[in-house]
């Protein structure tokens, strides 16, 4: 009896980590993919605007805890900057000094 008892406790710690890694992968990808749709919301309704720095929009740093990370942002916020110097923008300063 009791090695029934241990094997149904194994099985259903299994099937709990299963569904439960399944389910916690669908809600980042869903998450991820609601973040990706406000900030193509929001990249478009700058455009319509007709500002010159919406390219920080889509550049703004994603969750990252590497520290390779904040040097990734620079090189973007670097290029974004260059793009809008590039297009004649006014307001470019404010692509450098975004957190």
């Amino acid at each position: 009896m009791t090695r029934h008892g241990s094997q149904m406790a194994l099985a259903l710690s299994m099937l709990a980590i299963f569904v439960g890694g399944c389910a916690t992968s669908e809600h980042r990808m869903d998450t991820a993919a609601d973040r990706d749709d406000t900030r193509r919301a929001q990249f478009e309704h700058c455009r319509d605007q007709g500002r010159t720095d919406c390219d920080a929009i889509l550049n703004a740093p994603v969750n990252s805890n590497t520290a390779r990370g904040s040097s990734v942002r620079d090189q973007e916020r670097r290029m974004a900057y260059d793009r809008c110097v590039d297009r004649g923008g006014t307001d470019c300063d404010d692509l450098l000094h975004r957190e």
